[in-house]
């Protein structure tokens, strides 16, 4: 157990960082991690206020929201937050304002489920996708996308970010990993096309490049821009597979202004994004018995690789750093230590750490590190906050009871 009864001034995690004349007052973040706590438009609710009032309490550094569709055909999740309509603007305007009230600093995380959209959503109808890879979590085969309904969502990525800077967010983040739309286009798993968007690497990132330009003529070049990297969709010995630096190094030429690295999809997620457990008990009946049954043997051959052993991105991160990487980058996943999270900073490793689930459940953790009280995050990642959210479409929030705190 590490307590200090006073607070290290010296600690390279509590210094500031400005990017693309956003000020950052420590090197925090809380990661994006979908809420589910939206209205059924997608507009804030007072519980989701809340929930992000506390974390800026609890001084974090900077904030991001999870997974906000641009469009209604991108709706991943019952619940999700929305950005797809200028009606929703003023509601935004609100949440923002409650935050920034309390010191916070926020950025929506503007997305398309692409594959992964939730099958009790589409009623019937496939999923959007640039391929009809099956997805094998919810075992369907979604439709591939036609060349008008790309120039479409290139245009919906466009409009949704003009009005996240019009609603009051710090910064905007495209959400381009987790085998969501725009990271099934740079994988060669899920992108079977020979075309303009598909057929080797740098047609796999032409999506990207396109909802870029898009984004950028629509927030101007003096409002943060970050985006959410797909690097490989399996996590083999700490390297993605099939790996995809360059696209983040393409990224970074385009003017992208802070890159955040992920590796894996939601068919392997808690042996790749979300190590932990899979805990299949707690999903309600709703689901069916053969999938419950289906997921509890995919819970089975997983356990093997789910131990959360150290962040489990370092190792990619400091070869995206050896490729050439200058813009700010953020790592998360499996940052549980006071420790490491300064050693991520001190080291050069990256400029930013990201935590989801630790300040899931201590919101006050960065500022009882700041205090000087170093002990390790409560958080056991059994991640029963990510599947109660994910199947059950509940609120996200802390299940494990014993040693919380804030």
């Amino acid at each position: 157990m590490d307590v200090n009864t006073s607070a290290d001034t010296q600690s390279k995690l509590f210094t500031p960082i400005v990017i693309n004349g956003l000020h950052i007052k420590n090197r925090i973040v809380k990661a994006p991690t979908m809420e589910s706590m939206a209205t059924e438009d997608g507009a804030p609710t007072d519980q989701l206020i809340r929930h992000y009032k506390r974390a800026a309490k609890g001084e974090c550094g900077l904030m991001m929201m999870g997974l906000c569709y641009v469009n209604k055909e991108g709706k991943a999740y019952f619940s999700e937050n929305g950005i797809y309509d200028d009606k929703l603007i003023p509601e935004w305007k609100r949440f923002t304002d409650e935050i920034h009230e309390v010191g916070g600093k926020i950025v929506m995380q503007i997305s398309h489920g692409g594959r992964q959209v939730d099958p009790r959503l589409l009623e019937g109808r496939k999923g959007k996708a640039p391929s009809s890879a099956p997805n094998l979590l919810h075992l369907y085969r979604p439709q591939k996308l036609e060349d008008s309904e790309i120039i479409g969502i290139i245009r919906d990525f466009g409009a949704a970010a003009g009005r996240v800077k019009e609603a009051g967010f710090d910064a905007v983040q495209i959400h381009s990993s987790g085998g969501y739309l725009l990271a099934g286009f740079l994988s060669p798993i899920t992108n079977w096309r020979k075309d303009a968007w598909g057929g080797d690497e740098k047609r796999r990132f032409h999506l990207f490049e396109e909802v870029y330009k898009s984004v950028r003529q629509n927030v101007g070049t003096d409002y943060p821009v970050f985006a959410k990297i797909h690097l490989g969709d399996f996590l083999i010995m700490g390297h993605p597979f099939p790996a995809n630096y360059q696209a983040a190094l393409s990224m970074q030429e385009l003017g992208v202004d802070a890159i955040e690295i992920a590796i894996g999809i939601m068919e392997n997620c808690t042996i790749t994004f979300s190590k932990g457990e899979m805990p299949v008990s707690i999903i309600d009946d709703h689901i069916g018995p053969f999938m419950k049954n289906y997921w509890k043997a995919v819970a089975l051959c997983y356990k093997p690789f789910s131990k959360v052993k150290k962040p489990y991105f370092q190792t990619a991160a400091l070869e995206l750093k050896r490729k050439g990487l200058a813009i700010p980058l953020l790592l998360a996943g499996g940052i549980r230590r006071f420790d490491e999270a300064e050693h991520i900073i001190a080291s050069k490793t990256a400029d930013l750490v990201g935590m989801s689930r630790p300040i899931i459940r201590e919101p006050n953790l960065p500022q009882r590190w700041m205090r000087g009280d170093r002990r390790d995050s409560t958080c056991i990642s059994c991640n029963k906050c990510l599947l109660d959210m994910g199947i059950n479409a509940n609120p996200i929030r802390c299940h494990y009871k014993e040693g919380a705190s804030g």
